[in-house]
């Protein structure tokens, strides 16, 4: 689907980030990008996928989504 669509390395990377339910704060350290950057990459994956959200994302490629569970300190 990536390659179909057209994504580049960082859109491909971020595109597994999201997949595994990072955030974007989280797409963000992962990359070592500033937050910005890391949304404008969201943005891009979004818009070459033709979705508006991760909902549409995880509906779009079939995939049962799962929140991260939030440990407890």
């Amino acid at each position: 689907m990536a390659v179909a669509c057209g994504l580049g390395e960082r859109e491909k990377e971020v595109l597994t980030l999201l997949l595994e339910g990072c955030s974007a704060s989280e797409v963000a350290s992962a990359m070592v990008v500033a937050n910005g950057t890391a949304k404008s990459h969201i943005r891009h994956v979004y818009k070459k996928l033709g979705v508006h959200s991760r909902d549409e994302l995880f509906e779009k490629l079939g995939i049962e989504r799962e929140e991260k569970s939030k440990q407890s300190v």
